[in-house]
């Protein structure tokens, strides 16, 4: 048993880095454009590059003061300075004031730019050996804009490796350690004060479907025209969309009868909370029942039931000694499945009745360019996934002997 513990912790962490190794590609790589533009909306300011850069662990640190550059002219001239393999410097009208490829080090560009005369370039004790590659500028690739008289201090900063990043971000994310958003709010606190929010409204909601849906199917089960009538509403439920139902009962509820607050987020909040679950609740008892009779009606057909009906024993011990144990697999499964996707499939709810869940959270941080919050909850889905799928199987191996025969966990 131990031997595939091991097994499966092994598995589940080879998963993980998978899911990580995707999430670093469509995130943190250029590989879908680049990360950094994509956070800052391809902003020129390089206070808000550089503090998006070191969020998303791309830099180790910058200095704002590395070296000092002044350009000479009339106070009130300005001019646009770019810089990747070439040192550009034009004026604001586009005349080229100098352009010069960029040498190795910092110290020879400062020496090249002051055997410019229209130029003073000072660096800072430190930085004379420091590589080009490591100038703000040539990193981000962006433009500033100088004033003549007015000296510019450029910015040295120390990119991470792509192999150093995806391993630093790795044992963040097993650490839970999930950084900042954008707002330079700690993620953890965002993800665990909305993901109870979204699970105020999941869980109580899952688990009533799902007790209901099982009784549904087991009074439907032999009794024909009960069965006829739950199958139709099923189907008739179902055939119409839930956004419809949404706002029947809203309309009803709150704005005719006023039986349930319109209000935004705040205490109290269980009132907030009601509507939501019986609205989930009924929209998601259809298919679960429809779900539930199918395991049910093949389950009797098995050839277990009809020996075991065969050898007299009663419909009440059936159930409760060969069916619901030959159930629990595959009920927990479904479980284990859906589950970690319930908390995230309330988006529609939180936003037509103004609670701010995770449902929110994904759809702010995908209009925010949040990588590190959509990493996050990604992240804490996959996790979510793995546990339930660990618990259904040990579910599964309790009720079912043959996963027992057979050594599985």
């Amino acid at each position: 048993m131990i031997k595939q513990i091991c097994k499966n912790l092994i598995s589940a962490l080879a998963i993980i880095v998978g899911v990580h190794l995707i999430l670093f590609i469509a995130l943190q790589s250029p590989t879908f454009g680049d990360p950094i533009a994509r956070e800052t909306q391809s902003s020129n300011d390089r206070a808000l590059l550089a503090s998006a850069a070191q969020r998303l662990g791309l830099i180790a640190d910058i200095n704002f003061a590395a070296f000092n550059l002044t350009v000479h002219a009339n106070e009130s001239e300005t001019f646009i300075l770019t810089m990747d393999s070439f040192f550009r410097l034009h004026h604001s009208n586009g005349q080229a004031i100098i352009e010069t490829a960029v040498p190795a080090t910092l110290g020879e560009l400062v020496a090249d730019l002051n055997n410019n005369p229209l130029i003073t370039a000072t660096i800072n004790d430190g930085f004379a050996m420091t590589s080009s590659d490591e100038i703000a500028l040539v990193y981000f690739g962006n433009k500033v804009t100088l004033s003549a008289e007015q000296p510019y201090h450029a910015a040295v900063l120390h990119p991470v490796s792509s192999p150093q990043r995806f391993f630093n971000s790795l044992t963040s994310l097993l650490s839970f350690d999930f950084g900042n958003d954008r707002n330079s709010r700690p993620i953890s606190n965002t993800l665990w004060q909305r993901g109870l929010r979204s699970l105020a409204i999941a869980a109580p909601s899952f688990f009533i479907i799902f007790i209901g849906a099982f009784l549904l199917a087991v009074s439907a089960h032999g009794r024909k025209r009960l069965s006829r009538n739950l199958n139709a509403a099923a189907i008739l439920c179902m055939s119409l969309p839930a956004l419809l139902y949404i706002f029947i009962i809203r309309q009803t509820f709150v704005i005719n009868l006023e039986w349930a607050p319109l209000r935004p987020y705040g205490d109290p909040v269980l009132p907030l909370f009601i509507l939501p679950i019986l609205i989930t609740v009924f929209v998601g008892i259809w298919p679960e029942y429809l779900l539930m009779r199918s395991f049910i009606d093949h389950r009797m057909r098995k050839p277990f039931i009809q020996a075991a009906r065969a050898q007299g024993i009663g419909e009440q011990r059936i159930w409760l000694r060969h069916l619901l144990p030959n159930l629990a697999g595959p009920l927990s499964q479904h479980v284990a499945l859906n589950l970690p996707f319930l908390v995230l499939g309330s988006l529609l709810l939180e936003t037509i009745f103004n609670i701010p869940g995770l449902g929110i959270s994904i759809v702010e941080a995908i209009q925010n360019h949040d990588s590190n919050m959509l990493r996050a909850i990604t992240f804490v889905v996959a996790i979510a996934f793995l546990v339930m799928q660990a618990a259904a199987t040990l579910v599964g191996r309790y009720f079912d002997p043959r996963q027992r025969s057979e050594g599985h966990i």
